[in-house]
């Protein structure tokens, strides 16, 4: 056998090159999946009671929501968050809330790389149902960071204070205090 090196190459070349066809070389990504803990305080304006509201203002102000923990993205591991929105003709018992069209619903990741700022909207299911319900807070990502996402929110109710005797109260329900697991999952 005179060329036996050429049999060598001509099968390394033809396995390589068969490799390259049946390896996927897309750059489809997988969908993201990040879960963090979640903690805020929300205000109302003017505060919920068993009457129904024109409009009520939500509100988690400066310095206001929390994430921590985060897993899922390893550039990030916590964010601050602010948001307002909007019910109309709610009590605590009925109604769902929404963010407010120009107002900020914005979050700053502690990231390591990437874009640091998203944008969100949300809804929110009535104030007496948020321990009961299984998504009671959700919503999309607008911009930055997970743009084109979406998000849920549980809430726990061993951590979480949301004082519903308030709303038969002479004052109402002016706040809440909320904690439990937030899931951002990305578009694929």
């Amino acid at each position: 056998m005179k060329f036996p090196w050429r049999i060598a190459s001509v099968t390394a070349i033809a396995a390589l090159f068969g490799g390259l066809l049946v390896h996927d070389v897309s750059s489809a990504e997988e969908a993201q999946v990040i879960t963090c803990t979640h903690t805020w305080t929300m205000t109302f304006e003017p505060a919920l009671t068993l009457t129904p509201q024109p409009s009520v203002t939500a509100k988690i102000s400066s310095p206001g929501g929390a994430l921590s923990n985060c897993t899922g993205d390893p550039a990030v591991t916590a964010a601050d968050f602010v948001s307002e929105g909007v019910g109309q003709n709610v009590t605590c018992g009925a109604g769902t809330y929404s963010n407010r069209p120009g107002a900020t619903n914005h979050a700053t990741w502690n990231a390591t790389s990437g874009t640091p700022a998203m944008d969100y909207s949300w809804s929110l299911q009535p104030i007496s149902d948020l321990l009961n319900v299984q998504t009671p807070l959700s919503g999309g990502i607008t911009q930055g960071r997970y743009q084109g996402g979406t998000w849920t929110a549980v809430f726990d109710a061993l951590h979480s204070t949301i004082p519903l005797t308030d709303c038969s109260a002479p004052g109402g329900l002016k706040s809440m205090k909320v904690s439990g697991t937030l899931v951002i999952t990305t578009p694929a």
